[in-house]
């Protein structure tokens, strides 16, 4: 939670940019979670189909493989956004206490941050006594200055875990769909690796838009990965199969 800031204009409000900042992590989350679920997900199939398994027994694996893997990364999610909220809370709470028990340190602190960021000799001492004159607002600096914890960085828990969550099933759809269709197997496991490739693909260019990278190069990169999970599960499956006959 962000510090408030008890001057009579009340707190601060967000900064510009700070909804971007937070789709930004939205972003992170439903990236995260569609490129697990696409690698994880193919070489599953992949696995299960070339060890001669019957096209219900990789549907069923496959359901059941992701069920687990949208719990698990929803959870962990969760849990990942609310310890860094709780680490932030408590370096924000170690400083209050380092403004109330050694005030001199923290003075020059702020100084040497005000130089810092710019502010002018002739205009340092003015600006700091500005800030040190409220206490919440010399805390909200040291905490912005001095930790780097902002009101944009905190995060959602429970909207990343539902994101994660969704991300998962979006990026797991495209290796089991062919299975929900009437194909055989070995036209189900084609189709598998075609979507997800496609997929992966389509996710490495929005990667690369979206961060102003080269789309090409992060598009190869996730296709890559998908088909490096692809390889490792068939020759899994494969062995398997082989040895289980």
């Amino acid at each position: 939670m962000p510090v408030a800031d008890s001057s009579p204009k009340g707190p601060d409000p967000a900064p510009r940019g700070s909804g971007w900042r937070l789709r930004s992590g939205i972003v992170h989350e439903a990236i995260f979670g569609i490129n697990d679920g696409l690698v994880a997900t193919v070489g599953l199939v992949s696995g299960e189909a070339l060890a001669h398994q019957s096209h219900r027994s990789v549907l069923i694996a496959a359901l059941s493989a992701l069920g687990a893997n949208m719990v698990s990364m929803a959870v962990g999610s969760y849990l990942a956004t609310t310890s860094e909220n709780d680490f932030n809370q408590r370096e924000i709470r170690q400083q209050k206490v380092q403004i109330e028990r050694r005030p001199e340190r923290e003075r020059r602190r702020t100084r040497r941050l005000l130089h810092e960021i710019g502010i002018p000799a002739g205009s340092l001492f003015p600006v700091e006594a500005n800030i040190m004159r409220n206490r919440s607002r010399w805390l909200n600096f040291l905490v912005r200055e001095q930790l780097g914890i902002h009101q944009a960085k905190i995060e959602r828990p429970l909207e990343n875990a539902i994101t994660m969550g969704i991300a998962v099933m979006l990026g797991s759809a495209p290796s089991i769909i062919p299975y929900l269709l009437p194909f055989p197997v070995a036209i189900a496991r084609n189709l598998s690796w075609i979507f997800a490739l496609t997929a992966a693909l389509a996710l490495g260019a929005f990667k690369g838009r979206i961060t102003g990278s080269s789309i090409a190069r992060s598009a190869a990169w996730f296709g890559f990965l998908v088909s490096l999970s692809s390889l490792v599960g068939s020759l899994i499956g494969f062995a398997a199969g082989t040895l289980g006959g």
